[in-house]
This record gives structure tokens, C-alpha cells and sequence, in this order.
């Protein structure tokens, strides 16, 4: 029993130092990519410019359909339970607040995070991790060329970039659902609909909303890339896509639950 106990606390203990060796490692790698903006560099304009169009085309552009399809539904499923459970207490008119504080408060920052974790932040730390293996990493360093400025830098602007764009469209989407659905399951007109969501959104919301956004961005953009850059052997790619998923996610989420708790406390999210 006592040798069991000793094995669980040694387990627990390492795990608790790599996670916290990971944790500062993507600190510092957060660190160096911000600093890389205003250090000189032998990367032209033009190369960077190129990988960041790429990062949001792939991030952003080539996600639009599938937020589309979520935020329509979400949007719609909302406020069909709402038009369905409100009456029942007496606050029927105050559907645009359930829509604001659902979607554009959490939902619609929340879900963008998770599609581009699971498309591009995958697929950003596979890229590098590639990358890694074959070498090219280390041809970026003994050309001279910084990896965390040719290959972080870019990735961590498009992917905050794009997600700051694909929350704006998710919301955008999920409102029109909600009228769709307002308007031919309870008949509410288009223009009342979007009367009540104007009203009920402030620039509070857009701002809580576009700052959680670049946070996620910026979360996804540095767990991808640590873990796509300390890739060992091509077994590790794989491992890595699959780390950067679970690491994106649990940072996001906790971050999320620490912000809302802040803007509550603060009084930023009374009415």
C-alpha cells in the first residue's frame, strides 16, 4: 500500500513539473513571438506577408462554412426555446438580451475557439512539427532566420486575426437564425426583432466579445506552435496535433470561466 502511494504521488508530481515546464515554455514563446514585431529581422516583408495570408485563409476563409452551419443553428435553437419558455413567465420581450448574452457574451467567441482548434490549430502544430522533423527548422536558424519570427509570428497575428473576424461573422449568423425562426414560428416582424437586439447590445458586449477573441486567438496560436516546434521524431507529429487540441481547449475554457467571472465582478455584465 505505502509503495503504491509512493508510485501515485511520484506520477502526480511529474506530471505537475511538465505541465509547468510546458506552461512557461509557452510563456516564453508568447514572449519572444510579441517581441519579434518590433526586433529587426533578415526575413523580408514579403515572406511573412505571405505566410499570414496563408494562416488566414486557412484559419478564417476556409471556415466559413462550417461556422455558418453552427451559428445558425445556435442562434435558431435559441431563440426557439426562448419564444417557447418565456411566455411562460412573463418576459417575452427580452429575447434580444437572451440572444446578446448568449451568443455575442459567450457562445459566439467560445465556438469560433473550438472550430479553429480543432481546424487550424491542429493543423498549425503538425505543420510545424513537419517542419521539425525534416529539418527546416534548423535551415531557418542556420540561415540566420529566427523560426519563432518566420513560423510564430505570423501564425499568432492571422490566428487572432481570423478569429476576430470569424466571431463578428458568427454572431452576424446567429442573429439572422434567430429571426428566421422569430419570424415564421411566432411571427414576430424582421424589424421588431432587430430593434430588440440592437437595444439589448452594447459596446461593452462587442468589446467583451472582440477581447475574448483575441485572447483565444492568441491561446491557440502559442500552444499549436510550442508544441509543433518541440516535436522529437515523426512519431511526435501526430502526438503534437493532438496535444495542441487538448492544451488550445483547456486553455481557452479556463480563460473564458476566469474572464466572465471578472467582467461579473466587475459590474460589466449588469443591466
Amino acid at each position: 500500500m505505502k509503495a503504491f502511494l509512493l508510485r501515485i504521488i511520484n506520477s502526480t508530481g511529474k506530471a505537475c513539473i511538465d505541465k509547468g515546464t510546458n506552461f512557461i515554455s509557452m510563456v516564453v514563446l508568447f514572449w519572444n513571438t510579441i517581441g519579434g514585431i518590433f526586433r529587426p529581422s533578415r526575413t523580408s516583408f514579403a515572406s511573412i506577408g505571405s505566410q499570414l495570408s496563408r494562416q488566414m485563409l486557412y484559419t478564417g476563409v476556409e471556415a466559413l462554412g462550417l461556422v455558418s452551419i453552427i451559428a445558425f443553428i445556435c442562434g435558431s435553437t435559441i431563440i426557439m426555446q426562448a419564444m417557447t419558455n418565456m411566455p411562460k413567465f412573463g418576459v417575452s420581450d427580452y429575447f434580444g438580451n437572451i440572444l446578446v448574452i448568449v451568443v455575442v457574451r459567450e457562445l459566439g467567441p467560445l465556438f469560433t475557439s473550438i472550430v479553429v482548434i480543432g481546424r487550424s490549430g491542429a493543423a498549425l502544430a503538425a505543420y510545424i512539427g513537419t517542419m521539425r522533423v525534416n529539418k527546416e527548422v534548423a535551415a531557418l536558424e542556420v540561415m540566420g532566420i529566427d523560426p519563432v519570427y518566420f513560423l510564430a509570428l505570423p501564425a499568432l497575428v492571422g490566428m487572432v486575426g481570423a478569429m476576430i473576424c470569424l466571431n463578428v461573422y458568427f454572431d452576424i449568423i446567429s442573429i439572422i437564425g434567430g429571426l428566421i425562426v422569430a419570424r415564421f414560428t411566432v411571427d414576430i416582424p424582421f424589424g421588431i426583432f432587430l430593434s430588440k437586439v440592437l437595444v439589448a447590445l452594447s459596446t461593452t458586449d462587442i468589446a467583451i466579445s472582440t477581447f475574448k477573441s483575441i485572447i483565444f486567438g492568441m491561446i491557440i496560436a502559442v500552444v499549436s506552435c510550442h508544441y509543433g516546434l518541440n516535436v522529437a521524431n515523426i512519431r511526435g507529429v501526430p502526438q503534437a496535433a493532438i496535444k495542441s487540441v487538448v492544451g488550445s481547449m483547456a486553455g481557452t475554457i479556463v480563460v473564458n470561466v476566469i474572464v466572465t467571472i471578472s467582467m461579473v465582478m466587475a459590474g460589466l455584465y449588469a443591466r
